[in-house]
């Protein structure tokens, strides 16, 4: 295979970060410049987010690499996916975040990956990105870093250090959806690694005999991602899954991905792209959830099929 200059590394893996989810543009068309004209709404290269005190912050948002062992049937990524692929080495992620800093485009880096040989491994060069700017380069900005729930605990556990806020992707709304879709991935895993750092995160309060606290632990929380519209889940399942997520690991957000059917034959999944307003309605209903104390039944009990209308906002 041919080597790739940094500059092509970086669009091809700042395209393929599109689909983990930033909620920064969702709700709206997908528009982007690649024929003419200035910028686009589908969220690849920089991303927004918000840091614990509710600033708006830019971030480098990249995929490590897109080469990856699992064969999700959703995954425009997946081992059996013709697609190009490209992989940063931990140099490289450590000299475009800098650079890009320095110039002042980003405030931070948003950073997930395919995984590549085995989970420890994908995790183990993460860590060392994120340990890197922090400790090698004195980097004070935001990291958020997209965990590997498969990896050995005690790199999660050090990823905390480093970043403000790890996240550990469910996939799909529904264990049988997981089973069906990604059967590599064990949803009793990723519950299981969501839990300990919740755990970790909960142990920060506690202080020593002394008064002393123990080190920061992914300060801005945790989060997670579903994958809405590859399965048959309506928008009641997909609501109540969330609040069990809020409630069971205290999560900081649920963020909604709007499932983009993946121009392969092979692909082996029922539904037509569900249209981004879905995506959106989930998010209004979401925040109605966590800030105003409604229940699932009272948003989605409008419609006799449990899911939400679109035409009402």
């Amino acid at each position: 295979m041919a080597q790739l200059d940094l500059q092509k590394k970086l669009a091809i893996l700042s395209d393929a970060a599109r689909y983990d989810a930033s909620c920064a543009s969702s709700g709206t068309t997908r528009r982007d410049s690649t024929k003419g004209g200035l910028g686009s709404t589908e969220g690849s290269g920089i991303c927004h987010s918000y840091a614990p005190d509710g600033r708006c912050i830019s971030l480098l948002k990249i995929l490590m690499t897109n080469f990856c062992i699992y064969d999700c049937a959703y995954c425009i990524n997946r081992v059996s996916s013709n697609v190009q692929r490209a992989r940063f080495t931990p140099d490289e992620v450590v000299q475009l975040t800098i650079e890009f800093y320095r110039r002042n485009y980003i405030e931070g880096l948003f950073l997930s990956s395919g995984v590549i040989q085995n989970p420890d491994k994908t995790m183990e060069d993460m860590v060392e990105i994120a340990r890197r700017l922090r400790q090698d380069e004195g980097f004070k900005g935001y990291i958020h870093l997209k965990t590997i729930p498969d990896a050995d605990q005690a790199l999660i556990d050090q990823a905390g250090l480093y970043a403000d806020r790890l996240s550990i992707n469910v996939e799909l709304p529904t264990d049988r959806a997981v089973q069906a879709y990604a059967p590599e991935k064990s949803p009793a895993t990723i519950r299981r690694a969501m839990g300990k750092v919740s755990d970790k995160r909960a142990a920060q309060k506690d202080r020593s005999y002394r008064g002393k606290r123990p080190t920061k632990f992914a300060p801005a929380g945790q989060s997670t991602q579903m994958i809405v519209g590859a399965d048959q889940s309506t928008d009641a399942t997909i609501l109540g899954q969330s609040t069990s997520l809020y409630q069971g690991y205290k999560l900081r957000r649920v963020y909604y991905s709007a499932f983009s059917p993946i121009p392969d034959a092979t692909a082996k999944l029922p539904l037509v792209k569900p249209p981004l307003i879905r995506e959106h309605r989930l998010y209004q209903a979401d925040w109605l959830l966590r800030f105003y104390g409604f229940d699932v039944d009272e948003i989605t009990a409008a419609r006799s099929d449990g899911n939400l209308d679109l035409e009402i906002d």
